[in-house]
C-alpha cells in the first residue's frame, strides 16, 4: 500500500508532476541506546546503515569525529549485526561521544534501516556515509559552506575512489536541470552521483517519503530518480568528499541482480514519447552492467 504524500514546507519543484510515495512498512521501535541525544540541535546529521562490518564501521565514524566541521551528530542504525556494532564501537573508545546515537534493530534492509536514522535525525541536513566510506577530513566543512553559500536543499559531490592498487579522483558532471540529470542516471554507464556523501535537507526527504522499501538494492538510484522526477534540483559540488573503497563486498557489485531494478526503474521513471526508447534503455544499462561484471571477475 502507498504512502500518503506528506506536504513540504515548500515546493519540491514544479517541472513533473508529482509520483506516488514509495511503500515504508511500519518501522521497529527506534532505541538509541549509546547515550541520550544532545540538547542542542546539529546542522548536520551523519547517517551510517550497517550489518556486519565493525572495523570498517570504525574507520568511517572516526573519519568524522576527525574532520574540521563539529556541528553535527552520527546517527547509526545497526540492521541486525551478527555481533552488534556496540561492541566494536565500545572496543575503539567511540561510545563516549555524545554526538554519536546508535539505534539496533532485526534484520530489515537497507532502505529500512536508512529510514530509521531518517527518523532518528535532528540536523537540518541529513549527510549519507556508507559505512565503508570515509570522509575527507574537510568533507563535512565542505558541504556546509556550499549548502550555507548557494541555499541548496540536495548536494552531490565528487568522490576518492581507493582499490588495492591505487586510487583515482572521480570528477562527476553538474545539470542544468532535473530533468536532464533524470535522463543521464537513465542512461549513463557510470552513475552521475555518488550517494555516499550526498547531503539533504532533511523536510524534503521526509516531504518524498524516504527510502522506498519495496527496493531492495539501487535504492539510491530510486531516490534520486524519485527526486528529480519531482522536480528536486541536485546542486554539485565539484570537490572529493568522500572516499570510496572499492572491494568484493560493495552492494554494487551486485550487477545482474541489479538489472530486473533496473528495467523497473527505467519503465517508471523514463515515460519516453518515442516508441521502443524505454527498451534502448534497457538495453543499454544491460550492456552495461554485464561489461562491469566481466571487470569484476577479471579481478578489478
Amino acid at each position: 500500500m502507498t504512502a500518503s504524500p506528506a506536504a513540504p514546507p515548500q515546493p519540491l519543484g514544479d517541472a513533473v508532476p508529482r509520483l506516488p510515495l514509495p511503500h515504508t512498512p511500519a518501522q521497529p521501535a527506534v532505541n538509541p541506546y549509546a547515550v541520550p541525544a544532545p540538547r542542542t540541535t546539529p546542522a548536520i546529521s551523519v547517517c551510517i546503515a550497517v550489518r556486519n562490518r565493525p572495523g570498517l564501521l570504525v574507520k568511517s565514524v572516526r573519519s568524522v569525529l576527525d574532520g574540521s566541521f563539529d556541528d553535527y551528530e552520527v546517527v547509526i542504525v545497526d540492521d541486525g549485526s551478527t555481533v552488534p556494532v556496540q561492541q566494536g564501537l565500545a572496543e575503539a573508545g567511540l561510545l563516549a561521544d555524545e554526538r554519536i546515537r546508535l539505534v539496533r534493530q532485526r534484520p530489515s534492509g537497507i532502505s529500512a534501516a536508512r529510514n530509521t536514522a531518517l527518523k532518528v535525525a535532528r540536523g537540518r541536513y541529513v549527510t549519507v556515509l556508507d559505512s565503508d566510506d570515509e570522509f575527507a577530513p574537510d568533507g563535512l566543512a565542505r558541504i556546509h559552506e556550499v549548502l550555507q553559500r548557494t541555499g541548496a536543499r540536495w548536494v552531490y559531490t565528487d568522490y576518492e575512489e581507493l582499490t588495492p592498487t591505487g586510487g583515482q579522483v572521480i570528477r562527476l558532471p553538474a545539470y542544468r536541470s532535473p530533468r536532464r540529470m533524470l535522463w543521464a542516471v537513465l542512461s549513463r554507464p557510470r552513475l552521475p552521483f555518488k550517494h555516499s556523501g550526498m547531503s539533504i535537507e532533511r523536510s524534503v526527504l521526509t516531504a518524498l517519503g524516504g527510502y522506498d522499501e519495496n527496493t531492495p538494492i539501487k535504492v539510491d538510484v530510486e531516490l534520486v530518480l524519485r527526486a528529480l522526477a519531482n522536480g528536486v534540483p541536485l546542486v554539485h559540488l565539484a570537490h572529493p568528499v568522500v572516499r570510496f573503497h572499492r572491494h568484493a563486498d560493495n552492494i554494487s557489485r551486485r550487477r545482474i541482480a541489479g538489472l530486473r531494478i533496473w528495467y523497473r526503474l527505467i519503465n517508471t521513471y523514463s515515460r519516453p514519447r518515442i516508441p521502443g526508447l524505454a527498451l534502448t534503455f534497457v538495453g543499454l544499462r544491460a550492456l552495461s552492467e554485464f561489461g562491469k561484471a566481466l571487470v569484476t571477475a577479471l579481478g578489478r
